[in-house]
């Protein structure tokens, strides 16, 4: 069974402590937070600040998804945000490994993110050193993208090419009820999503987005 992940960026930025309030009685395990430089993506959301600030007000895990050019620069600030889950794009620096054994040492749990046009194949010699793989499901940075459906077949070859591993699959990027159904029959665990939860009237998106993957 999937899990969807609340994505705070798609949430009303003027009442933010109002929507994690929300996830918080709606009981939400996971959220993800998106940090963004304004150079990997054009958009800046989030810095280590506003994220340690986030972490202190709730009790849920959160799962930080890493938008920086140079994020090796970056990485000591995001762990000092308490942060339990932090994933860096595969596509924004040499030195993946590493930063996947930094965030490991550290006691959190390592993720790699791959852009639409990277490949799964290109994690298979790093896959000793993931807990979970992202698949952007749209090009990242920008929201109202519409979900790009080669991605189920990526899915489904990365579930392949993980095996036995202990190794999540999660997904981001134009998610809603239906495509979250396919993201979960395709192999998908941890499901991104937030402007089709975010719009509307929360506690029914949400309700029909959790009965999608059941």
């Amino acid at each position: 069974m999937a899990q969807i992940l609340p994505s705070i960026f798609g949430a009303d930025i003027m009442h933010l402590q109002d929507e994690i309030d929300f996830l918080e009685r709606e009981q939400t395990k996971l959220l993800h937070v998106d940090l963004m430089d304004g150079n990997f993506v054009s958009n800046i959301a989030f810095g280590p600040n506003q994220i340690a600030e986030m972490k202190q007000h709730s009790k849920m895990i959160f799962d930080v998804h890493m938008m920086v050019d140079h994020p090796l620069d970056h990485l000591d600030d995001v762990i000092a945000t308490g942060a339990e889950m932090i994933s860096v794009h595969y596509e924004s620096t040499p030195h993946v490994h590493s930063m996947l054994q930094k965030i490991r040492k550290a006691g959190r749990k390592a993720g790699v993110v791959i852009n639409p046009g990277t490949p799964e194949a290109v994690l298979e010699y790093l896959l000793d050193e993931i807990d979970y793989i992202l698949i952007m499901t749209i090009n990242p940075g920008q929201p109202g993208q519409t979900f790009i459906r080669k991605s189920l077949e990526k899915i489904r070859n990365t579930k392949k090419m993980i095996g036995d591993r202990k190794i999540q699959i999660e997904v981001d990027g134009g998610v809603d009820r239906e495509i979250a159904k396919e993201c979960d029959a395709a192999g998908a665990e941890l499901i991104v999503v937030g402007g089709a939860l975010f719009s509307g009237n929360k506690e029914e998106q949400y309700k029909a987005l959790k009965d999608a993957v059941k």
